[in-house]
């Protein structure tokens, strides 16, 4: 008995046009999710989409990394408000941010995508502009907490 061949169906080819159109929304939503608090269902839908673009087009997504910073960050930034130095609050915002945007260029320098996308810059630059917009609504909602209970 000779085994037979198992043969996939050939997937159709990425719309190159419409991973543009969809990276470069990406970016646009990331943009606008820059802007502390209001922005945070755009920086929502430029994650989203980063995730879906990337899925579509073979690339390893991790965003773990940017979540678990983004919660010490929190936590270590609440600690130092408790303590009541502000400055050590905004320091540490600035380092958990140049840590994130480090570890978003350091992915897309590392990660090769299966299926080739022109516009995959724009794609991480939406991400990172979405991560920065979240990080910058927290840091306004804790400092508006801070100077509220101070004043």
């Amino acid at each position: 008995m000779s085994a037979a061949v198992i043969q996939l169906p050939e997937l159709p080819p990425i719309d190159r046009v419409r991973l543009i159109r969809r990276s470069t929304r990406c970016f646009l939503f990331g943009l606008v999710g820059t802007i502390p608090c209001f922005g945070l269902g755009m920086a929502w839908l430029a994650i989203k989409l980063y995730r879906d673009i990337a899925a579509e087009t073979g690339e390893s997504v991790r965003l773990l990394p940017l979540f678990l910073t983004s919660v010490l960050g929190l936590y270590l930034g609440t600690l130092f408000f408790a303590a009541d130095w502000p400055v050590a609050f905004l320091g540490d915002a600035i380092a958990v941010l140049v840590f994130q945007l480090l570890f978003i260029l350091r992915q897309y320098r590392r990660n090769a995508p299966v299926d080739w996308n022109p516009a995959r810059h724009l794609m991480y630059w939406g991400l990172g502009l979405a991560n920065a917009g979240l990080n910058l609504s927290a840091v306004v909602v804790i400092a508006v907490i801070y100077l509220v209970n101070h004043s």
